[in-house]
């Protein structure tokens, strides 16, 4: 992984090729369609005699492989090029409150390896890091993928991050050294950190519905609630990287306390977390719920409550759709504010799409104005409940310039 990772800040000739190289490599990674040696040269600007040259040294190191003939009317038709999608990889993880995620991806950001841990707690912990450390390095282990073709590791992980620094202000923040420096060295790769719902949004911007949209709000509606902004094509991160902690916003109807030690905010009406709570307190109250046929009110968690929502449970289903209100006011209010062309929904709560999204339309109509809501779409995400992850991977390829 030299070529990748190299540090080739000095001029001299050695580092001119690596940099040439890099723009081959950049280039045909992000193309759509595989190019001819011409079309490379072209586009890198680059001599034919030079860029054939460098083309060759990386087709010789199975850097780059020929795929194929260019279609043409008349005449011999060139071989076209792209890279090897397994010549190297990125792993994307992402740490949760309740559970952590690690999966690695190929060069086209295919996922070859993907193993769970449900059973995780986080805590600010030095043992708890140490687990974290001890399941990413057994999970390279196990996926029998050399560690010299990793590219980095890109983690998304709950609670303030500043990616810039590589620091993480709620958990792991004991460390002398940031987070990411402690990481890399104990586990022999970059690494990369961020917060869950700005990968999220990565996710959503290079592979999912925020592709070539200027201006987005990708929502994290999960066991928290978190909120990514795509302005003028990138996602704010904000002075220290804290932009997007729509759960803390001071909107909702309730004096429960908020994690944060403030009341009133967001996440305490609408997250994963609040739906359990809303949940226990009404069947305290006397209302019923098909849930209770299978599972102790106290083993019950916000998925099974969407499950339930799904078969047609009407207290999951009059919970969420009380959620969906409160949280489309809200957005209602966001796009009064930054005027975004789409709204997309992602995090778990996708699997009650058909549940919550009228209500989210109907909040959104009682505070946003006629003409920027008009030209505001809302969606759900199409990348499923892993967008996350795939978005922690694709920051390592990111910083790379691959994607």
């Amino acid at each position: 992984m030299e070529l990748f990772l190299k540090d080739i800040r000095n001029v001299n000739n050695a580092n001119r090729h690596y940099a040439q190289k890099r723009k081959i490599i950049s280039l045909l990674n992000k193309a759509e369609n595989p190019l001819t040696i011409p079309g490379i040269c072209k586009k890198v600007k680059l001599s034919i005699p030079t860029g054939t040259k460098l083309i060759n040294e990386l087709i010789e190191t199975q850097i780059i492989v020929e795929v194929g003939k260019m279609e043409t009317e008349n005449g011999r038709r060139p071989s076209v090029y792209k890279v090897d999608p397994d010549y190297a990889y990125c792993i994307g993880v992402v740490i949760l409150l309740k559970g952590i995620s690690f999966s690695i991806f190929n060069l086209e950001m295919n996922e070859v390896y993907k193993f769970d841990n449900n059973d995780f707690i986080l805590e600010n912990t030095s043992k708890c890091l140490a687990d974290v450390i001890a399941f990413i390095g057994n999970s390279i282990s196990d996926s029998k993928i050399d560690l010299n073709k990793i590219l980095g590791v890109g983690i998304g992980i709950t609670g303030r991050i500043n990616s810039q620094t590589g620091n993480s202000y709620n958990y792991f923040n004991f460390l002398e050294s940031s987070l990411t420096s402690h990481l890399s060295e104990q586990l022999s790769v970059p690494v990369y950190i961020d917060n869950d719902t700005h990968v999220l949004g990565i996710a959503e911007q290079f592979f999912g519905e925020a592709k070539n949209v200027k201006n987005a709000f990708v929502v994290n509606l999960s066991r928290g609630l978190g909120l990514s902004i795509i302005a003028n094509g990138e996602i704010v991160i904000g002075e220290q990287g804290f932009a997007g902690e729509f759960g803390h916003i001071q909107f909702a109807e309730s004096d429960k306390l908020c994690l944060c030690g403030k009341r009133g905010c967001l996440g305490t009406e609408v997250s994963g977390y609040a739906l359990e709570q809303n949940f226990k307190e009404q069947v305290q109250s006397g209302e019923i719920s098909l849930l209770l046929n299978s599972k102790d009110i106290s083993e019950i968690q916000y998925g099974d409550i969407l499950k339930a929502a799904w078969e047609g449970d009407a207290l999951s289903i009059s919970l969420i759709h009380k959620m969906g209100f409160l949280i489309g006011k809200a957005l209602g209010n966001m796009v009064n504010f930054l005027n975004p062309g789409i709204i997309i929904i992602g995090g778990k709560f996708v699997s009650a799409k058909e549940v919550l999204i009228d209500s989210i339309k109907s909040g959104m109509t009682h505070t946003a104005l006629s003409l920027p809501l008009r030209s505001c779409e809302l969606i759900f995400s199409s990348i499923g409940t892993d967008a996350a992850i795939k978005g922690a991977g694709a920051i390592v390829l990111c910083k790379l310039q691959l994607i």
